[in-house]
């Protein structure tokens, strides 16, 4: 009896710490059943996620922390190989990304030359524009 009187002020005195726990345990049978695992294996994970907290909170959430750790570790090592495959698809997809070019004296004028022609081509064609204007004008 008086066993029970002192688990009561405990309760009592944490009320929120209780709440935790009790919280926590239904979550976590509800969800072990969910996933397969049998009753007294339910049952047993459930106690200790709902006494862990009335017993230390402290304690409760290392024991969370190092519960859900190597899943969170692994979610982020997943996360960051699926971002670096994506960079590497992406830049795989860039033209010229590895090309190497060695300006000579023979590229630089074969360049300028196209660049000339380019632009010869450009002002013919406003040339004939201007043409084609004047000689509807013209009318």
């Amino acid at each position: 009896m008086a066993l029970l009187k002192s688990v009561g002020k405990a309760l009592w005195k944490n009320k929120i710490n209780a709440g935790i726990g009790v919280w926590s345990g239904m979550d976590t049978y509800q969800t072990d059943r969910e996933d397969g695992v049998g009753t007294l294996g339910s049952l047993a994970h459930a106690g200790l996620e709902a006494v862990l907290p009335i017993v230390s909170m402290p304690l409760y959430l290392g024991y969370e922390v190092l519960n859900g750790a190597p899943g969170e570790i692994m979610k982020a090592y997943d996360s960051a190989d699926k971002w670096r495959r994506q960079l590497a698809k992406d830049s795989s997809n860039r033209a010229f990304t590895s090309a190497q070019f060695s300006d000579t004296q023979q590229t630089y004028t074969m360049r300028q030359r196209g660049m000339a022609i380019a632009q010869r081509s450009q002002y013919n064609t406003q040339q004939a524009m201007l043409g084609n204007e004047a000689k509807y004008m013209m009318r």
